[in-house]
């Protein structure tokens, strides 16, 4: 198929995505994280493309992470270049992600997601927007629902990554779009190939120490020998997922109005939760948690289940759990607070 088929076949594809989604409101500014990869050049690229038909403004943010020395530095440079000859505006910033992560004893992979996601909330801030988009493809869909799975994740876990989620970011709420979803690998390199984009190589992309990689290099080459189609079938599954979860959410938003009550710093829950379905019980713990953080990150299926096992606990019981939570039984219910001070607010209504 010649380039320029191929391009308008893949900026169809993605337009109707956004569409069908709703990911972007007309008139928008949208920052888009581009790393210099493959995948962040052609989601660029791509929006850059479609930024009439979208009636959108463009602006480019770049992280730089500190962590491969000249390479990071030569990575920032080819995003500025590109950002210029397609003539967007573009914030660089250069950010410590190691000694972030040694101070919050972090992974690597958790540290330069927090990181880059309150750069881009910054980034957003400065520029008047409240929408961020990256460039998750179909396999990173497959490797995320793949490792989650390995993890013991549950059916909100199994959905993998969303076309759109809101996450807080420098005390605002930041709607993040992955407007490549649905696109392979493949077709990003057929098109980055058939525009002339000759993206950087990370070469921690293929490092085995990460989980990820792991995934993508070796079980998913495995499972394809059962399925040649294994990344279509996962995101039928958390597609699937998704709908189921989106009744359960209404459900437990009715509920929310009368067993939730927010205070300041805390989140407080009637004891008649415990009279609850497991899947309310556990979707409503799940909105607490999202409730006083902002998102869900990092805390998992177990930490749920270890406050719906606080139910059967006396009073004065506490639990700790991931970022500064505590769950603790009172004798009329529950509170779980943030002892970093985070206000809550009420997001059921906006997240169900």
């Amino acid at each position: 198929m010649p380039g320029r088929d191929i391009a308008r076949k893949l900026a169809g594809t993605v337009l109707e995505y956004i569409h069908k989604h709703q990911l972007v409101p007309a008139q928008e500014t949208v920052v888009v994280g581009v790393s210099g990869g493959p995948d962040s050049v052609c989601l660029l690229h791509l929006l850059w493309t479609l930024r009439e038909n979208l009636q959108l403004r463009l602006h480019v943010a770049h992280l730089d992470h500190m962590m491969r020395g000249i390479e990071s530095e030569t990575d920032a440079a080819y995003v500025e270049d590109l950002a210029g000859q397609l003539g967007l505006p573009v914030t660089i910033e250069r950010q410590d992600v190691d000694g972030y992560r040694k101070a919050n004893r972090l992974t690597v992979e958790e540290a330069a997601r927090d990181v880059r996601y309150e750069f881009l909330g910054r980034v957003a801030a400065g520029v008047g927007s409240s929408t961020v988009a990256v460039g998750h493809i179909l396999q990173d869909q497959a490797e995320t629902i793949l490792m989650r799975f390995l993890r013991g994740a549950g059916a909100l876990g199994l959905q993998g990554i969303q076309p759109a989620m809101v996450r807080r970011c420098e005390g605002r709420d930041v709607k993040v779009i992955r407007p490549l979803l649905e696109i392979s690998r493949r077709d990003v390199e057929r098109y980055n190939r058939s525009q002339g984009l000759i993206p950087r190589e990370d070469p921690s992309n293929v490092s085995h120490s990460f989980l990820r990689n792991r995934v993508r290099h070796h079980l998913i080459p495995v499972l394809h020998e059962y399925n040649p189609r294994i990344e279509q079938a996962l995101l039928r599954t958390a597609e699937a997922l998704t709908a189921d979860s989106a009744f359960l959410d209404e459900q437990a938003s009715q509920l929310w109005e009368t067993l939730v009550s927010l205070e300041e710093g805390t989140v407080s829950l009637s004891m008649d939760i415990r009279r609850l379905h497991v899947a309310l019980q556990r979707r409503l713990l799940r909105e607490a948690v999202k409730t006083i953080l902002g998102d869900i990150q990092d805390v998992e299926w177990k930490h749920i289940e270890k406050m719906r096992s606080a139910f059967a606990l006396p009073k004065g019981k506490r639990i700790s759990l991931p970022r500064g939570l505590v769950f603790q039984v009172l004798s009329d219910g529950y509170r779980l607070t943030s002892v970093t001070g985070q206000d809550p607010t009420p997001r059921y209504p906006s997240s169900a």
